[in-house]
């Protein structure tokens, strides 16, 4: 509302007395007028919350033209990026991959069992390669991009990373859970025993058993036994006396249907095929079940046995033997001929123990035992567990991905873990070369060769003493040698001391280097090493023993002489008894042997602890003699410059 101003002219016809709240009068003035003071006040503040108004629409319109100028700005940068990506070839030679080995799993072409356990296995593989292909990607763009341009990104997709984690959490659930084992009827998990009786059938399956009458068949002396087992253990002992064949088989097969386990438990019989002179015997595969075979054959019978799913036991035989273990334990006792073997399961054990002849294994497994042996021993492959060999009466050849060995008889014992190789009572020439091990010889006869790094290494050698050369890096290196032994010396190490317990009448070198002639000289003894010590001490051990003579051979006759006398049935009923024996004696022994291998693994560990702890405190001991000994060499050089 505007006001009246007070400066209007008086209006005609006003003469009355003057009256400061009548409008009429023209001498009124409003500014006194409460009422007017109320209403320009209200006209104040609408015009000041108008001018507010006002303003913060400019500012909203202003904000709203500056978020869509942003919002294009990102949508004209996310236009630019897509324009830069490039896809990769990753996704879809992966969904190739997977194409093929679902459809080789279809078809029947792969056991998807053997598949899980090979990928349980190599899993890592998968992404060595995916980051192999993203980097030559990566490569081939940058080479083929123009100079200047703008940098291009690259993607392989969401699908591809989550389907590349489902695959890795895949491998590593397999892999962990390949080291677990269940209940009590020997069913494993997953990889460890894939396909013997752990397979997947025994988890969403009831337990369905039966054992078949003996089955005796005629085999010619020194006829050829070939058994193929694709999924049960087969235990073979060279006790028949009668020149014949005898077989059981238990077999086992799980499924949730009665009628199913009857035709797969008919399915499951093994199969003799062939003549006297050459027998095979197969049992046909069946899904979810297993059949153990247990056969006593001939002593002098050949048997050739291929197993993929199941362990293997053979006894008292005296033709050659060969044997195929693709997933299962190895046990060899009492052969009077060759042995061949090839294992191929790296969780898995092989045990040879008095063997009269050569021994031959190749492959890869978990640990390899070897005892008792009078012919050469060769071994070639890895066995992540370690190895043990003891009295092998011939030559040994130890030929792994990270050790080579070879010498020309074992009297003690030789012992190969992840961090120490040992051996004892050996003739040379012997020859080790590894890495990243400590190397301890004891009583080592003849000429001996060691190359290591990362380790100390320990010669003890006995009379008579042949030429030993040490080549080591970042170890020390201590030899024990006879008194009395004749040698020429030749010791340097780069960043390390040397000592030693003979005075030779002449040497020459500084500090590091040590060199002579000990008794006019003989055998050379070079000792080198980097980064350690050298100590070379006496000692006056005795001449190893000579070599066991061979044990007699035991003839089929022998074990039937007992049985002179008696009418054909007795004799018949004695041979089954002895037979039966024999079969319950190799069950025991089969069982008794698991249990020693464990028991042995636990002590075996507690003594591997044990030594590494001494080996520690002797290192510390050998540090504070020599600290004590500089002292004394510091003291007596005061003393002496003192008497100056």
């Amino acid at each position: 509302m505007s006001p009246t101003s007070p400066d209007l002219p008086p209006r005609p016809g006003s003469d009355g007395p003057y009256d400061p709240n009548h409008r009429n009068d023209p001498r009124y003035d409003p500014t006194r007028n409460p009422r007017w003071q109320r209403e320009q006040q209200r006209y104040f503040r609408d015009a000041q919350r108008a001018a507010q108004n006002q303003s913060r629409a400019a500012r909203r319109a202003q904000d709203a033209a500056w978020k869509a100028q942003n919002r294009t700005q990102r949508e004209q940068w996310k236009l630019y990026l897509r324009s830069q990506r490039r896809t990769s070839v990753v996704g879809p030679l992966l969904l190739i991959a997977l194409g093929m080995v679902f459809y080789l799993v279809h078809s029947g072409r792969v056991e998807l069992l053997r598949f899980f356990a090979w990928y349980a296995h190599w899993w890592p593989v998968l992404l060595i390669v995916i980051g192999l292909l993203r980097l030559a990607e990566w490569a081939f763009d940058r080479a083929r991009q123009p100079t200047g341009a703008p940098p291009l990104r690259y993607s392989v997709g969401g699908g591809v990373v989550f389907a590349v984690i489902v695959l890795s959490c895949l491998g590593i659930v397999l892999h962990a859970g390949g080291q677990w084992h269940a209940d009590g009827n020997g069913i494993g998990f997953l990889m460890k025993d894939w396909g013997h009786s752990d397979r997947m059938g025994t988890f969403f399956g009831d337990k369905h058993e039966e054992d078949t009458p003996q089955v005796v068949r005629q085999i010619a002396q020194g006829g050829l036994l070939s058994i193929e087992s694709p999924h049960g253990d087969v235990t073979v002992t060279g006790t028949s006396d009668d020149g014949k064949l005898h077989l059981t088989s238990h077999k086992e097969v799980f499924t949730n249907s009665d009628s199913t386990a009857v035709e797969r438990l008919r399915s499951l019989a093994p199969v003799l095929e062939g003549t006297d002179n050459s027998l095979t015997l197969h049992v046909p595969s069946v899904e979810g079940g297993d059949a153990d075979l247990t056969l006593l054959v001939p002593a002098a019978t050949r048997v050739v046995v291929n197993s993929d799913h199941g362990d293997i036991h053979v006894s008292n035989l005296k033709s050659p033997l060969s044997l195929t273990a693709n997933n299962g334990d190895v046990e060899i006792a009492a052969i009077s001929s060759s042995v061949q073997v090839h294992v191929n399961n790296r969780h898995r054990d092989l045990n040879i123990r008095s063997v009269t002849g050569d021994v031959a294994v190749d492959g890869n497994g978990d640990e390899i035992t070897v005892t008792d042996v009078t012919g050469p021993v060769a071994i070639r492959g890895d066995f992540y567990g370690g190895g043990h060999l003891q009295r092998v009466n011939g030559a040994v050849e130890y030929h792994s991905s990270r050790s080579d060995i070879s010498l020309a008889r074992l009297g003690g014992e030789l012992q190969i873990d992840g961090h120490d190789l040992s051996a004892s009572e050996v003739v040379g020439p012997m020859a080790v070369a590894t890495r990243s091990r400590n190397i301890t010889l004891d009583r080592v006869i003849g000429d001996v060769k060691v190359v290591n790094s990362h380790g100390d290494v320990d010669v003890h050698m006995a009379p008579p003493t042949g030429t030993l050369t040490v080549d080591n890096q970042n170890g020390n290196v201590n030899v024990s040698l006879p008194a009395q032994a004749k040698f020429t010396l030749s010791a340097e190490t780069s960043d390390g001391d040397t000592h030693s317990d003979f005075s030779f009448p002449e040497t020459h070198g500084g500090r590091g280097v040590l060199s002579g002639a000990m008794n006019g000289g003989g055998a050379a003894v070079r000792l080198n090493t980097s980064h350690g010590d050298i100590n070379i001490s006496r000692n006056s051990s005795p001449p190893l023993p000579p070599a066991p003579a061979k044990p007699p051979r035991v003839t089929a006759s022998d074990s039937a002489a007992g049985f002179q006398g008696l009418d054909p049935g007795q004799l018949q009923q004695l041979q089954q008894m002895q037979r039966d024996a024999m079969a319950t004696a190799a069950n025991a022994l089969r069982d008794s042997a698991k249990e020693v291998r464990d028991s042995q693994k636990e002590s075996q560990a507690e003594l591997r602890q044990r030594l590494e702890e001494a080996r520690v405190q002797a290192r510390e001991a050998l540090r504070e003699a020599k600290e004590k000994q500089k002292e004394a060499e510091q003291l007596a050089r005061e003393a002496r410059r003192d008497d100056r």
